[in-house]
């Protein structure tokens, strides 16, 4: 089953943003998040995302995938449905 890639603005489980990501990479005009990029969790406050797909990488980083998670433990929630890897 595909998994989206996470943009700055998707959500997490935990409420919280995507507000972070490439520099350079982007898809439908949004920055591509990667592991390392950073969320702003309403329960944790800032947290680094802890999960990338090594086989798929953006500025020397794995991107960030819909299901991947963040230091406090929330999921990432993709709302772009352009760019998915099997």
């Amino acid at each position: 089953m595909a998994r989206q890639v996470i943009v700055v603005g998707d959500t997490t489980t935990h409420g919280g943003k995507v507000i972070t990501g490439s520099q350079v990479d982007v898809v439908d005009g949004k920055a591509i998040a990667r592991k390392g990029d950073l969320v702003a969790c309403p329960e944790h406050g800032v947290n680094p995302i802890v999960e990338g797909d090594e086989s798929l990488m953006v500025d020397d980083k794995p991107v960030a995938l819909e299901g991947h998670h963040a230091a406090c433990g929330c999921a990432l929630i993709s709302a772009c449905h352009t760019l998915s890897v099997p």
